[in-house]
Parts: structure tokens; C-alpha cells; sequence
């Protein structure tokens, strides 16, 4: 017996290499033949190698079943840091992407414009990682790559999607509930194997019960549990979930030694009804004999005594509310109005609870709390945050964005985080100053139209509105609508916008949304060009002389070296537009006209063996040019 042990142990190891051999070799072979990828956060900038941004692919970490995952803003960044940059990373979902309009419609892009505008002396660059539709396991899951980028401070807003958002309690993503499992799911994805895997029962779930893209939106796909009773096992799941990788979130930022400020989530509490509630108590017959009444304090009495008894529905608590809202008890009304929200069963909003573990683990964790929730609350109307400052459940509109990111700034003031500022910039200019165009305007209605006309706001299986029947009633409408068809990209409808602003001859307008192109591709140089042009109109000379500069920085452009020529010229300038006036002819050596404006300067400043010879060489581009001729005539008089 003892002399066949050792051959056991080497038929036992045996046995177990040989499918670890398979798993290795499969792994080779499949990144052999190129499939799968590593799915960085970042990746380069194609155009411009010196930036990089947010991979348009990474949220394939997270969605198994969605053929096309969701994306996030892209902002770029210099691909090395020095130390005149300051660089604040913003993480959270949907909201903190500035659904449904990104761009200048997020809170980070406000942000970012008064942090500019507070340290003109650096370069800001404000990094928005946030993606539509997942929760706190993918901002863990991205944090690593975020310290590789050096930030300066994280911003998070995020607590929605705890339930519904990738790898949530109740969402169609989710792998289940152990947290053990779901980080080694992730730790794991960057395996080809994993993928393959992954691709394979993401097929079967789409050919299986999965809705097509096409007839739904993504908040109906994520939905894998509709009904999440108040203080459920499942909800408790979510809170758990939040409250254990916010910690580990907070934890890994701390001991980096990055400052975290952490805001906390808003949502519609006064014009949105719960979206599911089931009440153990008939209350309508007594509610309705009141309200018919006129008697508006019965009501009150009536579902007061409703509540009572049924602690748990979301529908009384809510009736409630509106009866207190009408009477003018304002402050009752809203506590009733988040009892509701957070006894709605289809969680999309986030309860209370989750802004309360944030409040506890921010503390705990070392980081900065943003009450975002209350800013909005005391801009609301009554206090009571409704469609004056929330689009449809949960997504704030431009006034919601702004006091974001008002709350984010003034707690960056506060705490002095990124030293002492040069300036500060005010509420009311920082408002009037966004970079949000008319275009992102309806481009984001149009997304919440077509939103709003799909489940959960209609009955299930209604198919989204194409919005195919929508006739542009002006250039503007047409530029938005053809934005949002597809039919042209964010750069070339938001230049489009600019165009048509010019030929109104509306250059505040028309300098906006240059100035909102320079914000998304701050490595092109023909926005900062077009933006000093506009400023020049507007007779800001010193002002286009800085952005045609910034233009230049970034590629030499024969018209940019002009333009600062003949604006130095008209400020007085004289010695220092020679340079640029000689370069502009050197970049474009058959451009009359700026062989034209070489020569009168020559003449203008009385160098005159250089005015011969740049006027002899614009007589040979044009040996009828008029006022060529009349140049040489006159320097051969010798005046």
C-alpha cells in the first residue's frame, strides 16, 4: 500500500492539472486570436496622443445582456500630470453624467467652468467617470484606475442605483447577492475565459426573456425585480450593498490620501407617484366621500388613519402628502411625500436610508458631506422638491444640475482643498455664464419624451416613442432633432448652432457654444479660433488675443497668426505683430492677402528693403494686384 502512494499523489495532481492545463490553454488561445479585451477606464485620445478619456467600452465589465452598454461624458485629460494641473474625478451613475443631456447640462461641466474661472493661473480638469445605470460595485471596480490618474479630489453623487443598477439586488444584471462573489466577478473579467463565458449566457439571457433595445429603454431592461417591499430582505440588500462598498470606496481613497467630497442624492418627491404600492387597507370609498365633501381636513383624518394601520404602502402616504400640500402644511406634506417615495416598490429612487448610511460612512470614512439634497430643497418651491427642479423621477433639470454643482464648489471653497483661489466666482455669474446650448436643451427633451412614453411611466410593453413624427419648427429644432436621430455627431450640430447664431448676428450665443466645443475637445484648435473671432466682434480684443493664442499652442494655423497681427496692430501692438504677420505669409506663401498686410506693415514701421521684397513677391502671386502695385510705386519714389 505504501509503495503505490506516491503514485496516487501523482495520478491527484495529474488529474487536477489536466483541466487547469485546458483553462490555461483555452485562456492563451482566446487572446491569441484577439478576443475579449481588458476594458481599461481610459484609453488615448486617437486624435491627440497627449490626452486620454473615458473608454466607451468599459461599462462591458458590468452589462452582460445589453448589446450596447451605456456611455458617460468622455472627458479628456492630459496624459501626464504636472503640477499646474488640478484634477477632481467625479463617480456615480446617470445622474452624476448629467442625464439626458451631458455636456454642459451636467453638474460637473459647471463646475469645472467656475473651478476655471476661480484659478485661471491652472489648468482644471474636471473628470467625469459616471455611467447610466451602475451602482457603487462598479465605482469601487473603477477606483483603482482613478488613483493611477493622480486626482486631486473625488466627487461622488450616487445611491440610486443600488437596486437596479448593474450587479444590483433587484437588477436583470445582477449575479446574486454575495458580495464575495460579485468582487470576484470583477476581479476576474479581465480573463478571457471570464468573457467568454460571459458573452455566451449574456446571448442565451437576450434570446431568452431579454427585450430588445429597440422597444424599450435601458430603466425598463435593468428592472429584474419588480416589486422590493419597504424593509425587505432584498431591501435591506441594497443598503447593505451601499453601506459596505461606500466604505470600502471611502477606505482606499483615505489611505491614498485623496480628499472625497460626497454629496447626497435628490429625487422628485412632489410630482412623481410612487410607481408601485400595494395597501392592505380600503381607504377609498372613505377618502373619496370626503374629498367629494370639499372636506379637505376628513381627508387628511381619513388617510392619517389610513397610514396608521398600514405603515408599509406607498399610495396613502403619498395621498397624504398632496392633501397636507394643499392645505399649506408644508413641512408635514414632504415628510409624507419621502415616506411615500421610499415605500415605492419599484426602486428606482433611492430611500432615505441610503442618504443616511452616506451621511454616517462620509464621517466615518474621513470624506467631505455635500448635502446636495438639502441645496435643492431650499431653492424648492416650498421645499419641496418637484418639475421645478426634476424632469421626471429622479434626474434633475438645468436649475437641479446647477445647485449641484453650486454645493460642490462652495464645499471646495470652504475647505480650501485645492489651495486658496484667485476668485471667487459668484452664484449669479456662475449661473449666467453655463456653457449649456439651446440644442443640449431640447436634445435632453427629447430623450425624456421618449422616456417617459415607455414603462415604468406607461403600462409594461408600450414601446418607447421614436419621435418619428416630430417636425422641426426651426434651425435650431432641426439641428436638436438631427442630434438626436443620429443623423450628425455632438461636434458638428453644436457648430451648426454656432454657425447660425453668427449669421443672426447673436455672437453672445454663437460664443457659447464655442465655448462649450473648447470644453469637449480642448486639443482642437479651430474653437478656440472661431471663439476668438467672436470676441474680437464683440471688441473683447484682449480676450481673443488669448484664445487665438490657445489656438496656436495647439497647431500652428496660418489665419490664427493673422488674426493676432492685425488685432495687435489695432491695440497698439505694433512690434509685436511683426512675428506674427511673418508667420502667417511663411505657413501660407501663395495667400494674397496676408502677403498684402506683411508688406504694409513693413512700410507702416519703415523697413523698407523688407517692404520691397514682400511686395515684389506678392506681384508675382498677382501682377495685377491694385494696391500692390500702388505699394511699389510708392516705395520707388522713396517717401
Amino acid at each position: 500500500m505504501s509503495a503505490n502512494r506516491p503514485h496516487r499523489r501523482l495520478f491527484t495532481v495529474l488529474m487536477w492539472c489536466i483541466p487547469a492545463m485546458f483553462f490555461v490553454l483555452l485562456e492563451v488561445g482566446l487572446r491569441l486570436v484577439g478576443f475579449g479585451d481588458d476594458y481599461p477606464l481610459f484609453v488615448p485620445v486617437p486624435e491627440a496622443l497627449d490626452y486620454q478619456v473615458m473608454n466607451r467600452e468599459v461599462a462591458r465589465r458590468y452589462f452582460r445582456r445589453e448589446a450596447r452598454v451605456p456611455t458617460g461624458l468622455h472627458d479628456v485629460f492630459l496624459a501626464r500630470k504636472d503640477t499646474n494641473v488640478v484634477r477632481i474625478v467625479v463617480q456615480g451613475g446617470s445622474s452624476a453624467a448629467g442625464y439626458p443631456y451631458y455636456y454642459g447640462g451636467s453638474f460637473s461641466r459647471m463646475l469645472e467652468q467656475r473651478l476655471q474661472q476661480s484659478w485661471p493661473e491652472r489648468h482644471i480638469e474636471v473628470v467625469n467617470t459616471a455611467v447610466a445605470a451602475v451602482n457603487s460595485y462598479a465605482m469601487l471596480d473603477l477606483a483603482d484606475a482613478i488613483l493611477a490618474i493622480g486626482p486631486d479630489a473625488v466627487v461622488i453623487y450616487a445611491g440610486h442605483n443600488e437596486y437596479y443598477g448593474a450587479l444590483g439586488v433587484g437588477s436583470s444584471e445582477s449575479i446574486g447577492q454575495s458580495r464575495f462573489v460579485i468582487r470576484l466577478y470583477l476581479k476576474l473579467h479581465s480573463w478571457r475565459t471570464m468573457q467568454l463565458l460571459q458573452s455566451a449566457m449574456g446571448r442565451m439571457a437576450r434570446n431568452a426573456d431579454a427585450p430588445s433595445a429597440g422597444s424599450t429603454t435601458l430603466m425598463e431592461r435593468m428592472v429584474g425585480r419588480q416589486t422590493i417591499p419597504y424593509q425587505s430582505k432584498v431591501y435591506e440588500a441594497g443598503l447593505r450593498q451601499w453601506q459596505h462598498n461606500l466604505r470600502a470606496l471611502l477606505r482606499m481613497y483615505r489611505r491614498h490620501d485623496i480628499p472625497v467630497l460626497v454629496g447626497t442624492v435628490a429625487s422628485n418627491e412632489r410630482t412623481h407617484a410612487p410607481f408601485i404600492s400595494a395597501s392592505a387597507v380600503n381607504f377609498e370609498p372613505l377618502y373619496q366621500e370626503a374629498m367629494n365633501a370639499g372636506d379637505l381636513s376628513g381627508a387628511i383624518e381619513v388617510m392619517q388613519g389610513v397610514v396608521g394601520l398600514d405603515s408599509t404602502s406607498a399610495q396613502p402616504f403619498f395621498l397624504l402628502a398632496q392633501l397636507l400640500d394643499a392645505k399649506g402644511e408644508h413641512a408635514q406634506a414632504r415628510e409624507a411625500y419621502i415616506q411615500a417615495k421610499d415605500r415605492d416598490q419599484l426602486r428606482f429612487r433611492a430611500p432615505e436610508a441610503i442618504n443616511a448610511i452616506t451621511r454616517v460612512e462620509a464621517e466615518a470614512g474621513g470624506a467631505r458631506l455635500v448635502d446636495t439634497q438639502l441645496a435643492l430643497v431650499r431653492s424648492a418651491h416650498d421645499g419641496i422638491i418637484g418639475s421645478d427642479l426634476m424632469l421626471e423621477h429622479l434626474h434633475p433639470n438645468v436649475e437641479g444640475y446647477f445647485l449641484i454643482a453650486d454645493a460642490f464648489y462652495e464645499a471646495l471653497m470652504a475647505d480650501s482643498l485645492l489651495g486658496r483661489p484667485s476668485r471667487y466666482v459668484e452664484t449669479r455669474v456662475a449661473r449666467r455664464e453655463v456653457l449649456f446650448t439651446v440644442v443640449d436643451s431640447l436634445f435632453g427633451a427629447y430623450r425624456v419624451r421618449q422616456l417617459l412614453s415607455a414603462w415604468p411611466f406607461r403600462p409594461l410593453g408600450t414601446p418607447m416613442d421614436p419621435l418619428d413624427t416630430l417636425v422641426a419648427e426651426s434651425p435650431v429644432e432641426a439641428i436638436a432633432l438631427e442630434l438626436f436621430r443620429g443623423e450628425v455627431q455632438w461636434y458638428e450640430a453644436t457648430d451648426r448652432l454656432r454657425i447660425h447664431y453668427e449669421q443672426q448676428q447673436d455672437y453672445h450665443r454663437a460664443l457659447q457654444a464655442s465655448l462649450a466645443m473648447i470644453q469637449q475637445y480642448p486639443y482642437l484648435p479651430r474653437p478656440y479660433a472661431q471663439a476668438a473671432d467672436l470676441m474680437a466682434r464683440q471688441g473683447r480684443v484682449d480676450d481673443a488675443l488669448v484664445y487665438f493664442e490657445a489656438a496656436n499652442d495647439i497647431e500652428e494655423i496660418a489665419a490664427v497668426h493673422y488674426m493676432l497681427g492685425i488685432l495687435k496692430m489695432r491695440s497698439g501692438r505694433v512690434v509685436a505683430a511683426k512675428s506674427n504677420l511673418e508667420r502667417a505669409a511663411e505657413l501660407d506663401p501663395t495667400n494674397v492677402i496676408m502677403r498684402l498686410q506683411l508688406s504694409q506693415y513693413y512700410v507702416l514701421v519703415r523697413e523698407r528693403e523688407q517692404a520691397a521684397a514682400s511686395v515684389a513677391k506678392l506681384l508675382e502671386l498677382d501682377p495685377e494686384h491694385e494696391a500692390g502695385n500702388e505699394l511699389q510705386r510708392y516705395l520707388a519714389s522713396g517717401r
